[in-house]
């Protein structure tokens, strides 16, 4: 039996984004639009209808640190899969605020190569939660996976907790 890719398998247990291609690519370049993902050098997909893809095409020196090796840092792993996770859950609130208030990662092995890229779906929502998953690939090998939890902002009220 042929192997299955990586992105069809997820597909299979994933939930449709309830968005068309035109307002999935207008989310994708308003987050890829944020300092943040411009400053880490990653950028979002969102063309697949049930999975986002999230690339670093390269590797920089900022990006190393793991192992005392040119390895990825964890803490560059994680916020990859914040931002994936994040993403992938808030698409199905739009218009909405919401935000990752649970993030599960497993390191399996070191991600070394460029480019590295991370694939997200939301299992299951809920009208203000979603629960996500994730799987980080470099050089095509499976480095690490991740689940979460992405939960609907309400607008605070002057003095209340944003959550």
């Amino acid at each position: 039996m042929p192997d299955v890719p990586p992105i069809d398998a997820l597909r299979v247990r994933a939930q449709p984004f309830p968005l068309d291609l035109a307002a999935r690519r207008a989310f994708a370049d308003r987050m890829n639009g944020l300092a943040s993902m411009r400053m880490a050098g990653a950028r979002f997909d969102l063309d697949d209808t049930h999975v986002l893809r999230l690339r670093l095409e390269e590797v920089a020196e900022h990006h190393l640190g793991g192992l005392g090796t040119r390895a990825v840092n964890g803490a560059v792993i994680a916020g990859l899969f914040d931002a994936a996770l994040g993403v992938a859950g808030t698409a199905q609130f739009l218009p909405q605020r919401a935000g990752t208030v649970e993030l599960s990662i497993k390191l399996m092995r070191p991600a070394f190569e460029a480019p590295l890229e991370v694939l997200a779906i939301t299992l299951k929502h809920s009208p203000h939660l979603a629960f996500t998953e994730a799987e980080l690939y470099a050089e095509g090998k499976l480095c690490a996976v991740a689940s979460g939890i992405v939960a609907v902002a309400s607008s605070p009220k002057q003095g209340e907790a944003f959550w």
